[in-house]
């Protein structure tokens, strides 16, 4: 038989001696509307430290606005259109000169592209036009010279 309730189950039995008090807990001052509110000690400021020392001025004749972080950075790589526009350009001599219109479409599109964000490809796009836009000519020129000789009625026998 035991002095006592037996502990249950997941519960610790009481421990003997007195309380230590916690010394982390929060002071308790005394309130009333008589009382003046608690003073609390100011921390000095820490050693050492100063105000910042001001920015440097700028050399004669520099201005500020080398580099702008919000501007768009070139795009990397060729340009996907001037690449097209020469090499249906280029197609265009092989596929009776239907390619080069696509080519010469392409490539102006892929010039001022270039020249406005500034990524590679703008010599493949003026190569494109100029490919394409001569094609496109001679391909012309072919058919109206074709339609005229068969307009005329000549014949080699």
């Amino acid at each position: 038989m035991t002095s006592g309730p037996e502990p249950r189950r997941n519960e610790f039995a009481p421990l003997d001696g007195p309380a230590t008090p916690d010394p982390y807990a929060p002071l308790d001052y005394p309130a009333g509307p008589d009382l003046p509110p608690p003073v609390y000690d100011a921390y000095p400021p820490p050693p050492g430290y100063g105000p910042p020392p001001p920015y440097p001025m700028p050399a004669a004749g520099y201005q500020y606005g080398g580099y702008d972080p919000y501007r768009a950075t070139k795009p990397p790589g060729t340009n996907g259109k001037a690449i097209a526009a020469l090499v249906t350009s280029l197609g265009g001599l092989l596929f009776c000169g239907l390619p080069s219109i696509v080519g010469l479409i392409l490539g102006i599109v892929a010039l001022r592209e270039t020249r406005s964000t500034g990524q590679d490809g703008f010599g493949l796009a003026l190569a494109g036009t100029i490919v394409g836009a001569l094609v496109a000519i001679g391909s012309f020129l072919y058919f109206v010279m074709f339609v005229g000789i068969m307009a005329s009625g000549f014949s080699l026998v």
